[in-house]
């Protein structure tokens, strides 16, 4: 016999997760860059519907909230390569892709929130062969096959191409030397889709982070 969770139950589960989501952001943003397997975790967890699994915004009839989008938009006529979600800094150790977060250029937040549908499958990076990932690809993806919750023997070739081999093609220069950035662009990704989520939920459940 199963026992239903009841929605105060629900709701302390979403504090949880939204603690998680805070101390793993966190501890990314300190270096631990690796934390980005969790988020993705932890926005599964809150977003991901399927035939056998309910989200826990869903399980608290919370489905139907915005989402801000901080990503540049995909334009099919641009020659030019969309890191999307990310920004390309020099670093101590070389180029590195990392999270804006909230302190990228103005554009970056015009759009303001948008429904989620739109949100979770908007294209978010795409690479120099074209392939094009959106955020449910990439949160799905670290989190049901790269080490999330599970590690999968074998991998999607484009992200694959993009997570182990700068598919997204972004080069720097030091002694004279042309080498690929340092950093993986799908974890910053990640990084930064969960300070939009928590950006969002603090908007529908501002109780919850009182202590951020």
């Amino acid at each position: 016999m199963k026992i239903f969770q009841t929605e105060d139950e629900l709701k302390d589960q979403l504090k949880d997760q939204i603690d998680f989501l805070i101390k793993s952001s966190k501890a990314y943003d300190e270096g631990f860059t690796s934390e980005a397997k969790r988020l993705a975790t932890g926005i599964r967890v809150l977003l991901h519907d399927t035939q056998n699994l309910t989200s826990l915004l869903t399980l608290l009839k919370k489905n139907d909230i915005l989402f801000y989008d901080t990503s540049l938009d995909y334009n099919q006529n641009s020659l030019l390569l969309t890191p999307g979600l990310i920004m390309l800094k020099m670093g101590p150790n070389g180029g590195e892709y990392v999270p804006p977060l909230g302190n990228g250029p103005p554009t970056r937040y015009q759009k303001g929130k948008i429904p989620f549908t739109q949100w979770w499958n908007k294209i978010v990076l795409v690479d120099d062969k074209g392939n094009k990932l959106t955020r449910k690809d990439l949160v799905l993806t670290v989190c049901d096959k790269d080490g999330g919750a599970h590690v999968d023997p074998k991998l999607d070739e484009a992200y694959f191409a993009l997570s182990r081999f700068n598919s997204l093609g972004w080069k720097y220069i030091k002694n004279d030397v042309e080498k690929d950035f340092v950093t993986r662009p799908e974890l910053a990704s990640i990084r930064q889709i969960s300070y939009e989520v928590l950006k969002s939920l603090k908007d529908e459940f501002p109780e919850y982070f009182k202590t951020v």
